[in-house]
């Protein structure tokens, strides 16, 4: 009898423990599922002031009366994806005329080139870059003219900026012509087809800014009234004169009430240069943020001056098999709850390009009036078994010490 109470106590603490970790705090219902088929449901920005940042507590589950069934799912994060196909490629006719330096490539046959880089030995310079393409050699037609590419290393800067991007071209050859501020000694070229499908963005338009500038920096704080994905932020910036600056970028953590106040504490995620080359959009990891933190590092140089800044973030769903005449739910709000593992993740390839889209209805809160009343009776009966259970085995506990006496 004692062995039996003591394993029904386990039981129950693990029951007990089981309980809490599936605990959510919010769910909503999925509109009308039609028909067995695959559903795209996109998540709402309200949504992410009440998830974990990696998103690892939703959960989708089908409620019966006598069961609950969790629906496997995959989270797309639908930002672009790029994949680049490198060629080193012979140089042909490498030849220098009034300055200007000339080399011609062959691209094999049904290959597309759009992006060149080029090396030079020298550091320093200024140059513009022309291509043109031709089938035969003989005549020749404008890509693209006077691309600017630079190299700056001096006063503890070095940064370098030889890419040349153009429009896709299959033409049989290509000829580069370098107009430089300085007679450059190229040192290799790489041709690149770079492709990239576009993501689906979503521009960010609920948020304020505060900048300030002091101690040779500038500081602008990127507030959004609440939580939001985000993973690209653009500055249009202008100065006077070419400009170059180091800049790092954080997002806020928590904030620690002081003497003074409250004050907000940040990690930094990313740094660079902020230039007048550029189009000074820094790309990111996608983080779940109420507020960044941009700062400019101006050295002895005026402040720039910050004309807009663009602040997006991309599009989140998930897609799952759905059946109809079930009420299936989307539950969250669980910070305990680690990621999923699924098999599907192995198995994207299988799941149609184009899929029904599903909405989701409105959001109720578990942690209602209702609901902790009904969790406080749970808990009450649970505490109670529990008790007697222990009060059982305490009195077959002492009368087996009465017999051995």
């Amino acid at each position: 009898m004692k062995r039996i109470a003591f394993n029904f106590i386990i039981v129950l603490f693990i029951s007990s423990a089981t309980a809490q970790s599936t605990e959510f705090k919010y769910r909503r219902s999925l509109n009308n599922v039609t028909s067995e088929d695959w559903y795209s449901i996109h998540l709402p920005p309200d949504l992410f002031q009440k998830i974990n940042k990696d998103f690892s507590d939703i959960r989708l589950l089908a409620v019966t009366e006598k069961d609950t069934i969790e629906i496997p799912y995959l989270l797309k994060i639908r930002t672009d994806e790029i994949t680049a196909e490198n060629f080193n490629l012979p140089l042909l006719n490498q030849s220098r005329a009034n300055g200007v330096l000339f080399f011609t490539i062959q691209i094999p046959a049904n290959k597309t080139l759009n992006s060149l880089n080029v090396n030079f030995a020298e550091r320093n310079f200024d140059a513009l870059v022309s291509i043109e393409g031709s089938a035969d050699r003989k005549d020749w037609f404008e890509i693209v003219n006077n691309k600017r590419i630079v190299s700056i290393y001096q006063d503890q800067i070095d940064y370098s900026n030889t890419t040349v991007n153009f429009p896709n071209s299959d033409y049989t050859f290509l000829r580069v012509q370098v107009k430089s501020d300085k007679q450059l000694s190229l040192t290799g070229a790489s041709f690149n087809y770079i492709n990239t499908k576009k993501g689906e963005h979503i521009t960010l338009t609920d948020f304020i800014t505060n900048t300030t500038t002091e101690n040779k920096q500038t500081e602008i704080r990127i507030r959004s009234p609440y939580r939001a994905a985000v993973h690209a932020l653009a500055i249009s910036a202008s100065h006077n004169n070419d400009y170059y600056r180091n800049y790092s970028l954080a997002y806020a953590l928590d904030s620690i009430k002081t003497e003074k106040g409250w004050i907000q504490n940040y990690s930094t995620f990313k740094r660079g240069y902020l230039t007048s080359i550029d189009s000074n959009k820094i790309n990111f990891e996608t983080l779940i943020t109420h507020e960044l933190k941009l700062t400019i590092y101006n050295q002895d140089n005026p402040a720039l001056t910050i004309n807009n800044i663009e602040l997006s973030g991309p599009k989140i769903e998930i897609l799952a098999k759905l059946s109809p005449h079930q009420n299936t739910f989307l539950f969250y709000g669980n910070t305990r709850l680690p990621s999923p593992l699924y098999d599907l993740i192995h198995f994207e390839d299988r799941i149609p390009q184009s899929v029904k889209t599903i909405d989701l209805l409105k959001e109720e809160n578990l942690e209602s009036p209702q609901q902790e009343k009904a969790l406080f009776t749970k808990k009450f009966w649970l505490w109670t078994i529990l008790i007697v259970v222990i009060g059982i085995m305490g009195y077959f506990t002492l009368q087996m010490l009465k017999r051995n006496n």
